[in-house]
C-alpha cells in the first residue's frame, strides 16, 4: 500500500468535520451538522436497515456510504441551489474529478471510483438503498432542527415517498418522520 497517498488523504478526511452542510445555513438553521457527521449518520442507517433488507451485500452498501460525499472535501457541500445553478452534470463531474484526485491513486482507487459512479447513476440496489437512506437521514435531520424551532424547512422533505418503495424499511421510517413531523403543528 502506499502511504504517502493515505497520509495525503486523512487533511481531507479531517476536513470534512469542520465542513457544515450548507442547505441548512442557507435557511437560517444555527450551528448545523458537519458533512462528516451526516456521513456518519447515513452509514450507520445503512448497516441497520441493510439487515432488514434481502439480497444486499452490506460491504458494498457501506463502502458507497462512506464514499458517497467524500468528494465534498474539495468541494464544500453544494446545496440544491447550485446544484440548480450548475447543473446536475456539471456537479457531478465536478464530485467525480474530485473524487479521482483523491482515490485515484490508491490501490483500490478505480473499485471505489466506479463504486461511486454506481451509487451516483444509482445503477445497483446497493446505491438507490444508499440514496434512499441519504434522503432519509435529511428528512431526519429537518424534523430534530424543527424540534429545536427551525421552520422554512419544507423544501427538504420531499412531497411523497415514492423515492423509497423500493425498500419497504426505508417507506416506514418515512412515514414515521412525517408522522411526528405532522404533530409538531
Amino acid at each position: 500500500m502506499d502511504l504517502p497517498e493515505l497520509n495525503a488523504l486523512l487533511p481531507r478526511l479531517l476536513s470534512l468535520k469542520l465542513l457544515p452542510r450548507t442547505g441548512w445555513l442557507q435557511r437560517g438553521v444555527r450551528e448545523v451538522e458537519s458533512i462528516a457527521g451526516h456521513s456518519y449518520s447515513v452509514a450507520v442507517l445503512c448497516l441497520l436497515i441493510g439487515d432488514l433488507i434481502e439480497d444486499i451485500d452490506r460491504g458494498r452498501l457501506l463502502a458507497i456510504a462512506l464514499l458517497h460525499d467524500l468528494a465534498e472535501s474539495l468541494l464544500g457541500d453544494l446545496p440544491a441551489s447550485a446544484t440548480k445553478l450548475l447543473g446536475q452534470e456539471t456537479k457531478r463531474r465536478a464530485e467525480r474529478d474530485g473524487l479521482v484526485s483523491l482515490i485515484g491513486n490508491l490501490p483500490r482507487g478505480t473499485e471505489y471510483l466506479a463504486l461511486w459512479e454506481e451509487y451516483a447513476s444509482g445503477s445497483s440496489r446497493e446505491a438507490r438503498l444508499v440514496k434512499a437512506i441519504d434522503r432519509l437521514e435529511l428528512m431526519a435531520q429537518a424534523l430534530a432542527y424543527e424540534r429545536a424551532g427551525a421552520r422554512g424547512l419544507d423544501e427538504f422533505w420531499p412531497l411523497n415517498d415514492d423515492w423509497a418503495a423500493e425498500f419497504p424499511p426505508v417507506e416506514a421510517l418515512a412515514a414515521c418522520l412525517r408522522a411526528e413531523r405532522a404533530q409538531l403543528g
